[in-house]
This record gives C-alpha cells, sequence and structure tokens, in this order.
C-alpha cells in the first residue's frame, strides 16, 4: 500500500490515505489492520461493493465515481455487513464517525495524491 494525502474538495486534511495496488490488499481492505494505525482511510480501486467480514468494528465508507465525485456515504456498516454501489470506481474504507467529523457528502469530490515527504 501506498500512503497518500486525502483531498476533500480540492483541500488537503489530516488522515492519510492508504491507496491498495494488489488484488490481495484491495481483497484485505481494513481486515487485519492494527488500531494503531488508525486513522487511516483505505482507498480501494477499482470497488463497488465492501464487506466488514473479519472486522471487529463498524466502520464508514464513501463510494466515488471515476471523477471522484462521491456517489454514496455508508455510516457504521457494522462487522459481518456488506455495502454496494453500482455505479462506483472506488471504495474509500475509514474509522467510523470520521466520514461525519470530515463532512463529507454526496456530491463533494475525493482524491488522493502523494505524500509529501
Amino acid at each position: 500500500m501506498r500512503e497518500r494525502r486525502l483531498l476533500h474538495n480540492g483541500r488537503a486534511l489530516a488522515p492519510r490515505v492508504l491507496a491498495c495496488e494488489t488484488f490481495l490488499e484491495r481483497a484485505r481492505g481494513l481486515t487485519l489492520r492494527r488500531r494503531t494505525l488508525s486513522p487511516a482511510i483505505v482507498k480501494i480501486a477499482p470497488c463497488a461493493g465492501v464487506h466488514t467480514l473479519g472486522l471487529r468494528a463498524a466502520i464508514d465508507v464513501v463510494f466515488t465515481d471515476r471523477d471522484g465525485r462521491v456517489l454514496r456515504c455508508v455510516h457504521r456498516l457494522e462487522p459481518w455487513r456488506a455495502a454496494v454501489c453500482g455505479r462506483a470506481l472506488a471504495a474509500w474504507e475509514m474509522p467510523a464517525g470520521l466520514c461525519r467529523r470530515l463532512g463529507i457528502q454526496p456530491g463533494d469530490r475525493l482524491d488522493d495524491m502523494s505524500a509529501v515527504p
């Protein structure tokens, strides 16, 4: 996974984004991530659906299209559940409550950029 910075409507925010680059990383998502690495956002692309099998706590999921427009926000997706958004190109998994704290809503734009060394 590459560490990147989160852009919300063109503004850089503090949470780091871990961009999945391999099939295994995409399949794993936040599953088995250590709590000490939180609050990281995991960007999974391509992805139009996620599951929380194996997670111990709820997560927020934001689905975006090819332009980074937020299509759907799923708040507090509990363990052993799934969420889908057929038009999505990417899913952004984050700790529960972070989506609201960052003010992310449908219609917003999310992107990631290289982390500054």
